[in-house]
C-alpha cells in the first residue's frame, strides 16, 4: 500500500482504504515524529468522513513517542498553522486532503513555525517511514492530550486587528454575502469571522459533516450553486472555500462566477496599498499578478508550485503578500499560509474602501483567460522534451523549476506533474478565448508527442 502514496512538499496523501488507512497514517505519524525534537505536537483535522478516525490514529503515535498532543479538533489548515506557531509546540499535523475528492485523505506535516516542512525534512520523514524507523516511549512515559478549544476565535480575532482590515469601513457597507464552505473546516469559522466584521451570512452547505455536495476545488465550473444562490437573494457576493478552508473563490453580484485567480490578485491589491514590498507566487498563478505589482511599482518572483515553496522565497525575500492563484492568499504578518479567511476578510475591505462592487472592480483588470486542464500521466513526463517542442513555438522565456513553463508576447503554457494527483497538470493564460485555446492546443500536443 504504501509504495502507491503520495508524497509531496505538504506530507502525503492516498484513497482510503486504498492507499492509505490507519496503520499507513499511524507509520506516518511515528516517521514524523523521529525527525523532530522533544516537545508537543498540534493536531487538527477537516471534516471529511475518514479524518475521525484517521486523527485517532495520528493522537495514539504521537503520544505513543512520549509527546503531548495539542488538540484543535476540527480545524482549517490555517487555523492549525498558526496554533502551532503560537504555541510551543515543535511541529503540527493537518488531517486533511485539501481540494481532493472525499475518498481521498492525507497528513500535512507542520515545523515549529507552523510552516510544511522542508522538502530535506521531508525527504527524512518519507526514508523513516519506508525503513520503519520508529521511536517508543515505555510505558511510563506516554503523553498526554490538551484540548485547545480557542483557536478559532484566535484566529479570527488576530485578522481583525490587522492593519489592512478596517473593521468599521467594512461594517458600515452592510454587505450580504451567501457562504459556500462546502461542508468542511470552514463552516464554523467563517460565518463567525464575516458577522464579526457586520456581514449578513446567507449560509449554503456550512454545517461541519464532511458532506462534500459538490467538487471540492473552489473553481467556477463547480460553484453554480453558490452563483443560483447570490442572484436569487440578491447578495453582495458569494464565498467559497475547500475542504480545509486554505482556498478561497468568488460569485459576483450578478451571480457570475470568476476565477480563481482573482482572488490573489484582488487581496495582494489591498495589501500593496497600504505596504509595499516584494510578491512571491507560484509558476502557474495568472499575470493579474503582474498588473497588479506593476500598479504599486513591486517585483513578482515565482516558484515551483506548493505553498512550501512559495513560503521558503516570501521568507528569503522578504515578500509582504502571496501565494498560489488556486485561491490561496498569504501575508506573513498574519502568518505564513495560505488562508481562505484572511482572504475573505480582505475581499470585504476591498469592496468596502473602492465604493464598487465586485464586477466593477474586475472590470479594471486585463482582460485575460486561464484554462486549466489535466492529462493523465501515460509514461515518464519528459522536460527536455517538452522544452525542445516548445522552442518550436518561438517562446520568450522557457522556465524548468516545475515541469516546463513557456511564455510567450501574449500568453504562457504551464505542464507539470501534479503535486497531488497521478496525472499532469496543463495550464494556459491568453488575453481571449481563441488565444488561450490555442496555447492550451499547442500544450497538449507538445505533451503528447513527448510520451
Amino acid at each position: 500500500m504504501s509504495s502507491q502514496l503520495l508524497f509531496s512538499v505538504a506530507g502525503a496523501r492516498g484513497i482510503v482504504g486504498k492507499t492509505i488507512d490507519a496503520d499507513v497514517v499511524t507509520r506516518l505519524t511515528l516517521a514524523y515524529c523521529s525527525v523532530l525534537p522533544a516537545g508537543p505536537v498540534v493536531v487538527g483535522r477537516d471534516t471529511r468522513p475518514s479524518g475521525e478516525s484517521f486523527a485517532y490514529s495520528v493522537i495514539g503515535a504521537v503520544t505513543g513517542t512520549g509527546r503531548d498532543v495539542i488538540h484543535a479538533g476540527i480545524a482549517t489548515t490555517p487555523t492549525v498553522e498558526m496554533v502551532t506557531e503560537g504555541t510551543d509546540a515543535v511541529g503540527g499535523i493537518i488531517v486533511t486532503a485539501s481540494h481532493n475528492p472525499i475518498e481521498w485523505n492525507a497528513l500535512k506535516f507542520l515545523d515549529e513555525r507552523g510552516i510544511f516542512i522542508t522538502k530535506e525534512q521531508g525527504a527524512k520523514v518519507h526514508a523513516a517511514y519506508t525503513e520503519g524507523r520508529f521511536q517508543f516511549a515505555d510505558g511510563t512515559s506516554i503523553g498526554k492530550i490538551a484540548e485547545y478549544p480557542n483557536a478559532a476565535q484566535e484566529h479570527i480575532d488576530a485578522i481583525l486587528k490587522l492593519d489592512v482590515i478596517e473593521v468599521a469601513a467594512i461594517r458600515a457597507k452592510k454587505l450580504t454575502v451567501v457562504l459556500d464552505c462546502i461542508n468542511g473546516a470552514g463552516s464554523v469559522i467563517a460565518p463567525q469571522l464575516l458577522e464579526a466584521l457586520g456581514v449578513h451570512v446567507i449560509p449554503l452547505n456550512c454545517v461541519p459533516d464532511g458532506n462534500f455536495y459538490r467538487d471540492p476545488e473552489p473553481r467556477p465550473e463547480n460553484l453554480r450553486d453558490l452563483a443560483e444562490a447570490v442572484k436569487k437573494s440578491g447578495a453582495s457576493l458569494g464565498l467559497a472555500t475547500d475542504p480545509d478552508a486554505d482556498r478561497l473563490a468568488l460569485v459576483d453580484e450578478t451571480g457570475q462566477a470568476i476565477s480563481e485567480e482573482y482572488t490573489l490578485a484582488l487581496a495582494s491589491d489591498v495589501v500593496l496599498e497600504a505596504h509595499k514590498g516584494p510578491v512571491v507566487v507560484n509558476l502557474s498563478t495568472s499575470a493579474w499578478l503582474d498588473f497588479v505589482a506593476k500598479k504599486h511599482g513591486v517585483p513578482v518572483y515565482r516558484t515551483p508550485v506548493g505553498e512550501a515553496h512559495v513560503v521558503d522565497l516570501m521568507l528569503a525575500k522578504k515578500g509582504v503578500v502571496g501565494g498560489e492563484g488556486n485561491g490561496g492568499v498569504i501575508y506573513p504578518a498574519l502568518h505564513a499560509g495560505r488562508d481562505a479567511m484572511l482572504g475573505m476578510a480582505l475581499i470585504l475591505q476591498l469592496l468596502a474602501t473602492r465604493q464598487a462592487t465586485l464586477s466593477e472592480v474586475v472590470r479594471d483588470y486585463p482582460a485575460l483567460l486561464i484554462t486549466k486542464d489535466k492529462v493523465a500521466l501515460r509514461g515518464a513526463f519528459a522536460p527536455g522534451r517538452i522544452s525542445d517542442a516548445l522552442r518550436l513555438h518561438n517562446p520568450v522565456t522557457l522556465d524548468t523549476q516545475d515541469g516546463v513553463k513557456a511564455t510567450f508576447a501574449d500568453g504562457w503554457i504551464h505542464l507539470r506533474v501534479s503535486n497531488t494527483e497521478g496525472l499532469v497538470r496543463v495550464i494556459a493564460e491568453g488575453p481571449d478565448p481563441a488565444r488561450a485555446a490555442a496555447l492550451q492546443q499547442i500544450a497538449r500536443e507538445v505533451l503528447d508527442a513527448s510520451w
